[in-house]
């Protein structure tokens, strides 16, 4: 090669850096989710009980660079 060029940066020292702010400057963010949990069966005898959850949280934010999705949980639970 007779000469090596390297790919220009999106970045340029003013121009750009407002499209990429979020990206160079993270926040830590924790986000409030909630939880109903419903008990179905007990088993006295053996301490035992299940049942069904939902629960809601928002997703990952990329430490505050991206919108967060609303993430839903369903499932079954049990605890003895």
């Amino acid at each position: 090669y007779e000469m090596a060029v390297a790919l220009p940066g999106l970045q340029s020292g003013e121009e750009g850096d407002a499209e990429l702010f979020k990206e160079n400057n993270k926040t830590f963010d924790v986000g409030q989710g909630r939880i109903e949990m419903e008990v179905n069966k007990v088993n006295a005898e053996e301490s035992e009980i299940g049942g069904v959850f939902v629960a809601s949280q928002p997703g990952d934010t990329d430490m505050g660079s991206k919108v967060p999705k609303k993430i839903l949980t369903k499932g079954i639970f049990y605890a003895k």
